[in-house]
């Protein structure tokens, strides 16, 4: 499915995939997201095939641009975190929500784009952060 949005007179192209696939991938700009819509979203869509919604919340980037080893947690919208679900040192596993970033009254829940541990956890609570910060880290994988 193909769309254009238009968020506050900026205009993006987006592409999403499969809606029944777990996760969702979307190709907003160029740039790919995995989306993990919650459970109550899931039942909607499945009860209105006909008109399916477009998946918003629960945002995380396959890739980050500028960090070849894909190490690094970044922010995929501007907004303000409402809630970080892990600490430095805690592992995880690919999927798991990581962070809860409120957006336009929308909570988006990033989750990790791979199994690792946090090296860093670069924000708090009630911070901004704005498109393409860093928000946490993993460490660096033993070769």
């Amino acid at each position: 499915m193909k769309m254009k949005i238009n968020i506050e007179d900026k205009t993006f192209n987006v592409e999403i995939n499969d809606l029944h696939e777990r996760p969702i991938q979307a190709n907003v700009d160029g740039e790919i997201f995995e989306v993990w819509p919650e459970e109550s979203t899931r039942l909607a869509t499945a009860a209105m095939p006909a008109a399916p919604q477009p998946a918003a919340p629960a945002a995380a980037p396959i890739s980050s641009p500028g960090t070849a080893s894909g190490n690094a947690v970044i922010a995929p919208i501007p907004g303000v975190i409402i809630e970080i679900k892990v600490a430095a040192g805690d592992s995880v596993t690919y999927g798991q929500e990581l962070c809860v970033l409120e957006a336009m009254k929308m909570k988006n829940s990033i989750r990790a784009n791979h199994d690792g541990t946090i090296a860093k956890v670069l924000v708090t609570t009630g911070d901004q952060v704005q498109q393409g910060k860093v928000l946490m880290e993993f460490q660096d994988k033993a070769g």
